[in-house]
């Protein structure tokens, strides 16, 4: 079930890596349902899911490949994303508690120092309205930090009244611009995060793939295709992988999965029990 000359094949990428199966099995590809867990599932089975009335595993290609689930990763990033902001909520405070105890402020007044600006100066993604959300975060970033080396000069003059109002506008301006921005980054990224479910029908077993973006359904340039070289199968993407080819638009890269092992029967025989079971009703409809 790996690869059928007569029939193109579903392109996707997985982080950096483009992969494919053959569409001979491919029925459909819809927005991602209603999941309903299922105990003691596979990790990679995120549950099952009630596709107008047909009930299916639904199959997270993620962490089947051995990559870190997109729901995981999309968590991992909206905490880090609170995390930075508090930061900036922190380092003011403690701006403010320097000049009321008289003391000197050892937190950086480099923007580019502190873990945010660590991070804004080195992330990168394709999504254009989050670089446009990004972008705005520059100038209030900026100024917050600015504002460190302006108050060290008025404590140093004993005009701590002025020290301490540069701080408060600081926090009624700047950082509610920014806080504002991590909120409308947040709501993007999550809104944004629509994944689509393929569903695979094989002459052994349906089920459904969670997947981030379909390429392309296409064939491959013809006389690139070739089985994995021998010494490399073993333990390549869980054995998944049988062939490699090149796509005719880029002469990129493809993997060719086997469509009948992503989803092995005898990995999820108590899943298949379960979902043989399982009364309609008791799932939403998609």
């Amino acid at each position: 079930m790996f690869y059928d000359d007569d029939y193109p094949l579903v392109t996707f990428v997985i982080k950096d890596n483009q992969y494919a199966i053959t569409s001979k099995y491919v029925s459909n590809m819809v927005p991602v349902p209603s999941v309903r867990p299922v105990p003691q599932a596979p990790e990679y089975v995120r549950g099952i899911i009630n596709l107008r009335g047909k009930v299916l595993p639904l199959i997270d290609l993620r962490v089947r490949l051995g990559y870190t689930s997109t729901t995981v990763e999309l968590v991992n990033f909206l905490k880090m994303l609170e995390q930075r902001e508090q930061d900036h909520r922190n380092w003011l405070d403690e701006l403010d508690a320097s000049i009321t105890e008289n003391r000197p402020f050892k937190l950086t007044s480099d923007p580019h120092k502190c873990d945010f600006g660590k991070w804004y100066d080195n992330y990168e993604t394709d999504d254009s309205s989050a670089r446009a959300i990004l972008r705005k975060f520059d100038r209030p970033h900026r100024k917050i930090h600015a504002i460190a080396q302006e108050v060290e000069k008025y404590q140093a003059q004993d005009n701590h009244p002025k020290a301490k109002k540069m701080v408060d506008d600081a926090k009624e301006n700047e950082l509610n611009v920014m806080v504002n921005l991590f909120a409308n980054m947040r709501k993007h990224m999550t809104e944004s995060a629509r994944e689509i479910a393929m569903i695979v029908e094989t002459p052994n077993f349906d089920y459904a793939v969670v997947l981030d973006m379909v390429k392309a359904v296409e064939f491959l340039a013809p006389g690139t295709t070739e089985k994995l070289p021998h010494g490399l199968d073993n333990g390549v993407a869980n054995n998944l992988v049988g062939y490699i080819g090149r796509r005719t638009t880029d002469n990129s890269s493809v993997q060719v999965l086997d469509s009948g092992r992503i989803c092995d029967p005898e990995d999820v025989k108590g899943l298949i029990q379960e979902v043989q079971t399982t009364k309609e009703k008791e799932l939403v409809p998609a």
